[in-house]
């Protein structure tokens, strides 16, 4: 199997983050990347006691140390940041030292609160090495909660609307004939177990670090795309992923940070008048969502505005 990193961030989340780890148990020839995004509870004592424990070996260092230091052959690289430097700026730490390194063809990004398929990681390069024109291959993502329930088969992005679908969410992925299926067009793979090829970040480049939750991945592969790279799902490649736990019992915080990026995202790939529609479209979108709640409607509307904010080139 091609040397694979799996990139994996934690934030107050230290029991999701471990279940994801055991479930790697079983891929003896991945290495673990593990970045703590300052979080505020003990999630680093719970899973440094884990790994002591459970006898993995692990090296521990800041993202500064991370700066400075060469190949490990520990099994988990534990990073710890003093800011919270939100999905992209996390994984891109993460990826420059995979880059720095240059030892490892694949990255695997793979959220926290994922549990994986024996075989996953196997469909995933499989699919990756079909063709070199591939730069992201993504998984089936299933409920945690009722195995046979899709999230997510791919996204599909509404331009003049300013959201993105996930594909044949909520399929009882048990009856559908894996020979004859025929996917509906995405546009992006979900993040939540995302394989990358290493190589073609010479040409691709890193995230943009100016999305904080949401789109980011999304934004990556559609420069991608325009780079003459493309994104395919591998459908034998199966995750179980429990939610956005970043934005679990906090809906207003999802409102916000969504619009947010959805907004950022229409100014950089749309012209003025789809990111104006976009615009209007989103707060009808917002207020229907919401269900008319005043505070998750309050952030939605500020998160609306807030990505009109952000500088730089769009």
């Amino acid at each position: 199997m091609p040397q694979t990193k799996v990139l994996i961030i934690n934030y107050n989340n230290g029991p999701d983050t471990i279940s994801c780890i055991r479930s790697l148990a079983s891929l003896a020839d991945i290495g673990i990347i593990l970045l703590d995004n300052a979080s505020d509870d003990d999630s680093v004592l719970q899973i440094e006691k884990y790994l002591g424990e459970d006898d993995i070996s692990y090296e521990a260092t800041s993202v500064t140390g991370l700066n400075d230091r060469g190949i490990t052959n520990a099994r988990v690289l534990f990073v710890r940041s003093t800011v919270n430097l939100g999905f992209a700026g996390g994984n891109n730490i993460l990826l420059r030292y995979m880059m720095t390194c240059g030892d490892s063809e694949y990255a695997w990004l793979l959220n926290n609160d994922a549990i994986v398929d024996e075989t996953a990681l196997c469909a995933l390069i499989t699919k990756m090495e079909e063709d070199t024109g591939v730069a992201f291959v993504g998984s089936v993502i299933l409920d945690f909660y009722h195995r046979n329930l899709v999230q997510c088969c791919g996204v599909k992005y509404y331009k003049y609307f300013g959201v993105s679908k996930l594909l044949m969410k909520n399929v009882d992925w048990s009856r559908v004939d894996k020979n004859t299926l025929q996917l509906p067009e995405a546009d992006f793979q979900h993040g939540a177990s995302l394989l990358v090829r290493m190589s073609a970040l010479d040409t691709i480049g890193l995230m943009d670090e100016r999305y904080f939750l949401y789109f980011e991945e999304h934004d990556w592969q559609w420069t991608a795309r325009d780079r003459g790279f493309r994104n395919v799902l591998a459908t034998a490649s199966i995750v179980y992923h429990k939610g956005s736990v970043s934005t679990n019992n906090k809906k207003h915080l999802f409102f916000y940070y969504y619009n947010k990026s959805a907004i950022f995202f229409a100014r950089k790939h749309s012209s003025f008048s789809v990111r104006l529609l976009a615009t209007i479209l989103l707060i009808g979108i917002t207020l229907v969502r919401a269900k008319f709640y005043y505070k998750s409607v309050w952030w939605g509307l500020k998160g609306i505005a807030d990505g009109y904010t952000i500088k730089g080139d769009t």
